[in-house]
Order: C-alpha cells, then structure tokens, then sequence
C-alpha cells in the first residue's frame, strides 16, 4: 500500500501515524522553502503605513471560491482563494485574481503554517497584496496574516466595520490608533490617508544594495540602478522592502566611481534619499552590492 503522504485512504493505525509524522516534516519543509511565508512566520507587527507601502495592490472584494492544489515534486500543499474584487484603494487589479497561501488540507492531509489567514467562502475582505512572482494575477498578503481584513455588518446591520487581524492598529505616518473595529467608511479614509503621505527614508538607515544595471552618459558618467537585497523597517512610518529599486548617478573621480543616489521606489511610491557611496574604478559597477547610508 502507497504510503504517501498526499494520499489516502489510510486502512491502519500505523500508517496514520506515519502518515501524520510525514505531515510534520512537509509543514516544516515548507515553512523553510518558501522564502517569503518563511520570513513571514516571525510575524513582524506591521503599522498600515508599513502595509500599505509594501502593497502593490489594495483591493475591497468577496472570496467567491477556494481549491487546495499540491506542488508539482509533492512536497508543498498550497490555498488559492479566488477574490472578486468591488474597488481598488491602490493599483490596477483585474476583476479577479487569486490569494495564495502556504497550508491547507487534501484528502487526510492537513498542513497548517502560523501567520497564514483563514478566508472565508462568501466573506468581504480588504487585502494588501503583492504578485507572486511568475503567476499572472496570482498574489501573497503582504505580512499574512495582517493583510486580510474582513469586513462586517454590526449589531444594528446599517453600519459596516473592519475586523483588525491583531487588534488595535498603529497607522504608523500619525499618532493615530484605529480601534479593533472601524467603520469601514473609517477605515478606508486611514488607508488613503497613509498612501498620500510622503515617504520619509530616515537619516542614518543602512540599505544594502547590488547594482542591477548601469546606463553610461559619456566619459565617465553614468545612471545607476540597484535593488535592495533585504526587507527594512527603519521607523513604523517606514518599511523597504526587498527588491524595492534604488537610483543614482556614478561619476568617475580618478581611480574612483563616486555614485550618487538620490530616489527609492517603494511599490511605486518615489521616495527622496541623499547618499553616496565609492567604488575601485577598476571594478565593475554591475553587480557590485554595497551598503547605502542615507544621510
């Protein structure tokens, strides 16, 4: 009999165990393969400043169906929930995309990984979401867990509220805290309210970089793009994340590439930075990473 662990049924007790033994070491293994819920079980309390920065999608929709899919090696379970989506607060979603989640339950497999959320069938959510790289409108929720909140009618049915994933919410770019359960007129005005404040890189951050192309301008000039290797979170009105794209210009000073950087992408919002960094001339400027201290 196949003792496989993405298959059943199961006739005999020992089997069950076995069974359940190598559902541990699949939730392991996926909880260290996939680079991003990896880093994401550590669960980093995100303000919705930080959410909505590292958000290239922002939508209001309804989960309108669900499937449980397995790796094509069987050696990872994934969820994808399919959202159709009633407004866009940034980006330009389709009519349709679709969630995936690390976890979920085929047949007498069940593979839960902390920090994921449980979406229901039927429910209203708004979402911060990322595209997963590869997967056309296929997305992650930025920060798992903290990037689904379910919307709800109170107790009297007229007024719609916001459930708070983990309680009461730090916007991060102001004083303000939003109570466990905002309006959603309320809520939706914080979300615009952070997405229109200026993004401010504080003095002093380190953002390691590896330059990713180089545009020459004539004798020892240059535009250079590099793309941060890490995700930061230099202040709670502040989150850069991994991949983010970092622009400056090199100029040649004897044996020396002086660059010069000056901007930061952030999912599309422009960031000012003043910084410098030097370089051997002798060396290539492509693919050379380094650490930008911003000033």
């Amino acid at each position: 009999m196949s003792l496989h662990p993405l298959r059943g049924p199961y006739r005999f007790n020992s089997e069950r165990i076995k069974m359940k033994a190598r559902t541990i070491i699949l939730a392991a293994a996926m909880a260290g393969g996939l680079a991003r819920p990896a880093r994401a079980t550590t669960l980093i309390r995100m303000t919705l400043s930080q959410l909505a920065q590292a958000s290239s999608t922002i939508v209001q929709g309804r989960v309108v169906a669900q499937t449980t899919r397995v790796n094509a090696s069987h050696t990872r379970i994934f969820t994808y929930t399919t959202v159709q989506i009633d407004k866009a607060l940034k980006g330009q979603p389709p009519s349709t995309l679709t969630i995936e989640q690390p976890g979920g339950t085929i047949g007498n497999v069940h593979v839960h990984v902390p920090g994921t959320a449980f979406l229901r069938p039927g429910a209203e959510y708004i979402f911060f979401l990322e595209p997963v790289a590869g997967q056309a409108e296929t997305y992650h929720m930025v920060g798992m867990v903290q990037g689904a909140f379910r919307i709800y009618r109170g107790s009297n049915g007229s007024v719609r509220r916001v459930v708070l994933p983990l309680g009461a919410l730090n916007t991060g770019s102001t004083a303000k805290t939003l109570n466990p359960s905002p309006s959603l007129g309320e809520f939706q005005m914080t979300v615009s309210g952070v997405l229109s404040t200026p993004i401010v890189i504080p003095a002093g951050t380190s953002i390691p970089v590896v330059i990713v192309t180089t545009q020459f301008q004539g004798a020892g000039q240059a535009v250079v793009v590099a793309r941060t290797t890490s995700d930061l979170f230099p202040s709670k009105a502040v989150v850069i994340p991994a991949g983010s794209k970092v622009v400056g210009t090199a100029q040649r000073s004897g044996e020396r590439w002086k660059i010069y950087w000056n901007s930061i992408s952030i999912r599309g919002q422009l960031a000012h930075i003043s910084a410098a960094s030097e370089i051997s001339a002798g060396q290539d400027l492509k693919g050379t990473a380094m650490i930008v201290q911003a000033r």
